[in-house]
């Protein structure tokens, strides 16, 4: 079996915990003897054609930095340049199964498994397939139905974030920017009748999958592998002070502001771990100082960086705003015997257990946040009953061999 995984960035490339987890899938294929090829973005400087970790990578695609105006335009000939270079990398290794690892990648990965007739996979790992906005909230609130353009129009006027940036004045009450975003999100739609088979990374990206049309039995559930091959030895922390960890960077949606309102007035000696990008630093910053929250503030750290403070902490904090996918951090935490508290808000249900591997917690709610992490920060017994817990549930389901199991069980359900 060849599997034929589309990507719009790729590692070292990456946007967040999507592409981590696709480069994880990869090589976890490899290791049970499938061949998996990767097609992904080129960016100056990179090979064209790499192998790594027995995954051949073909860098060809046009794409541009998603974090930035400029590179949103660029990437707007991702598309096509999906449909040209996958044609020609097909005519070259002869895949079996055509696998868009990401939301963007679908249209011409849809495209042209219809035109060859070759099996196609999407991941579904992003909110982005199902909100032009890609945040699944209206009002402030998690979402719960379909959307089509007046009901995006109407979100999208009340809206903070566009993904992963501010929602900006310019855009807000730009009609032209209104037809652009939609029309771009309903290519990713239309392109749900040309899949064989659907992985959503959690149910709740599941149940998305069934609103808009598509049947259960198309669907099977692969949530992100966490890697622990390579992780850090992790013991029951002896920290005087609680070392609180958040990673999940620093854009408002996360949450980070609810957790330095939260920490006022906790009771018990803690420290709070922050790392990540994002425009909202400065003012996160800012807010620390004026509460009075003991914090530092970590750069862009690596992966490996980042699971070394994760093995020396005493909590996870994940207070995101929007459903996030299912939240790679929550299950690294829970590999590593950490205690998560949490959001009570789309895939992060289906990690934390609420009081028995963490505490999930109303997004947003200050006064509900302090409660939770203020009865962790005191009870150390609690932590590590907690983390105990969550290392065990990571063991009987979110392990690499159970969830490559499943993927190939499907994939090979596809080709018979």
């Amino acid at each position: 079996m060849h599997v034929l995984m589309v990507s719009e960035y790729f590692p070292p490339h990456t946007m967040g915990g999507g592409e981590l987890s696709a480069f994880a899938l990869a090589k976890a294929l490899v290791k049970r003897k499938t061949a998996v090829s990767v097609l992904t973005g080129y960016i100056p400087g990179d090979h064209v054609r790499e192998t790594i970790a027995g995954v051949i990578v073909y860098r060809r695609l046009a794409t541009g930095n998603a974090l930035t105006v400029l590179g949103n335009i660029e990437r707007f000939r991702f598309t096509h340049s999906v449909r040209k270079e996958l044609l020609k990398l097909i005519d070259e290794i002869q895949p079996d199964i055509l696998h868009a690892m990401n939301v963007t990648s679908m249209p011409g990965v849809a495209a042209v498994a219809q035109r060859r007739g070759i099996p196609a996979v999407a991941h579904i790992n992003s909110p982005l397939a199902f909100d032009p906005k890609a945040t699944l909230l209206e009002d402030g609130k998690e979402a719960t139905r379909p959307y089509t353009l007046l009901r995006f129009v109407r979100s999208f006027l009340t809206a903070r974030e566009l993904g992963r940036r501010g929602n900006a004045w310019y855009l807000k009450y730009n009609p032209l920017a209104w037809v652009i975003i939609y029309r771009r999100w309903s290519r990713i739609r239309d392109s749900f009748s040309e899949f064989d088979l659907f992985m959503p990374i959690s149910t709740a990206m599941q149940r998305w999958l069934e609103r808009y049309g598509v049947p259960t039995k198309k669907t099977v559930v692969i949530p992100n592998i966490i890697g622990t091959g390579t992780f850090p030895e992790a013991s029951p922390p002896t920290n005087k002070t609680a070392k609180i960890v958040y990673l999940s960077g620093y854009s408002r949606m996360k949450g980070l502001h609810v957790v330095l309102d939260a920490l006022k007035g906790v009771k018990g000696a803690y420290e709070l771990h922050c790392s990540g990008i994002g425009d909202e630093r400065a003012s996160l910053e800012a807010q620390a100082m004026k509460n009075r929250v003991a914090a530092v503030f970590h750069g862009l750290m690596t992966e490996d960086n980042e699971l070394k403070l994760l093995a020396g902490a005493d909590l996870l904090v994940f207070p995101s705003l929007v459903p996030e996918g299912l939240g790679r951090v929550a299950l690294a935490a829970m590999a590593l015997s950490k205690p998560v508290v949490a959001s009570r808000i789309g895939g992060i249900t289906d990690t934390v257990v609420d009081n028995r591997t963490g505490l999930l917690v109303e997004p947003g709610n200050v006064e509900a946040w302090h409660s939770a992490i203020n009865a962790l920060v005191r009870d150390p017994r609690k932590r590590r009953a907690m983390g105990a817990a969550g290392k065990r549930r990571f063991n009987a389901g979110f392990t690499e061999e159970a969830i490559v199991h499943k993927a190939l069980t499907a994939y090979r359900g596809i080709l018979s």
